[in-house]
């Protein structure tokens, strides 16, 4: 056999197997990407736990490639974290449990919005939709108090770093910037704040804490009833869970006093109701919340939504999760009708 022809012969055949072995990775790749999670993600026992909580939630008919991407993506990040749980695994370090990073959120974040529009929107439009630099460049705020890292419990909880690593300087005095100024759009309250995935459909039960020490969420129903006390006497609080999952960020201070820090535990006539009472889930809209338990005139006869409240005016001395009939009345309950 000359030397040409065993030359050609090499390069056939590894030809061949190069062939053979994009044939065989692809068909693995296409495999895992539209196989049963059942044969393909869930036959890792790494994943057992996951995929049982998934078969038991209102997310149980998607596939997981809806959510996590598939092998097929070209999404570098995604294929990067798929490779380094093969990695994981082979290296003997299989219960390392899998972290949500702040990318992973993002991402996940564009597959609700897709299933989910209508409560994407409303998220949009209120509040809890704000960015970074709105939370984090606010003058104001920066220079009556200074930046601290209990701010990211609340605000950013995915952030993969300390506050100083998000914004400089650490003072009362700035000008204030982001080190990395692509973070000014991003959200700081993301869908994972307050949901996760794999978890039963309705009610409180769709309602989670994301734990920023802990990394992980926590079912709304597991965090604590605070107690509230309004000088010494103790204020009745809803026992909804998910007034439970508000009031970790919307807290009162160290002594848990009515009103203080940024505590809204309804008192006054409002004494007892959950915020979801009045609040609109996702918009927090309390637009409406007047009319779903009121007639027209309120006890005393007339128009609570005309009533000097902050309901009706942001600038009013009555603040509405507050106030009390003798606020407006010099301290006494009025007569019907006055």
């Amino acid at each position: 056999m000359t030397v040409t022809r065993r030359f050609k012969l090499v390069c056939a055949a590894g030809l061949f197997t190069s062939v053979f072995l994009l044939a065989c990775g692809a068909g693995s790749l296409a495999w895992f990407h539209f196989g049963n999670p059942t044969n393909t993600c869930a036959s890792c026992h790494e994943m057992t736990g996951v995929h049982s909580a998934w078969s038991a939630s209102s997310h149980r008919t998607l596939h997981c490639r809806n959510c996590h991407g598939g092998s097929l993506t070209l999404d570098v990040h995604a294929l990067r974290s798929h490779v380094n749980r093969v990695v994981q695994h082979f290296r003997r370090s299989p219960d390392q449990p899998i972290r949500l990073t702040e990318k992973h959120v993002l991402a996940l974040q564009e597959a609700c919005r897709a299933c989910h529009p209508q409560s994407f929107a409303d998220w949009q439009s209120s509040r809890h939709s704000a960015t970074y630099a709105r939370i984090f460049l606010d003058i104001t705020h920066n220079r009556t108090e200074q930046l601290a890292a209990d701010c990211l419990r609340c605000h950013g909880m995915f952030f993969g770093g300390n506050i100083e690593d998000l914004v400089k300087p650490i003072s009362t005095t700035g000008p204030w910037a982001l080190n990395d100024a692509a973070k000014a759009s991003q959200p700081a309250i993301p869908c994972l704040a307050c949901h996760q995935v794999h978890t039963p459909a309705a009610g409180f039960q769709s309602a989670h804490l994301y734990v920023r020490r802990e990394q992980a969420s926590f079912s709304a129903d597991l965090l604590p009833i605070t107690p509230i006390t309004q000088g010494d006497h103790p204020v009745k609080v809803s026992p909804d869970p998910r007034q439970r999952l508000c009031t970790q960020c919307h807290a009162p201070n160290a002594f848990r006093q009515l009103g203080s820090a940024d505590d809204r535990t309804p008192s006054g006539v409002h004494e007892g109701l959950s915020c979801l009472d009045c609040h609109s889930s996702h918009s927090n809209s309390a637009k409406a919340s007047c009319a779903a338990c009121h007639p027209s005139n309120s006890h005393c006869g007339l128009d609570v939504e005309k009533m000097d409240t902050s309901f009706r005016s942001t600038g009013s001395k009555h603040n509405i999760h507050f106030v009390a009939c003798g606020d407006c009345h010099n301290g006494q309950r009025p007569a019907k009708g006055k």
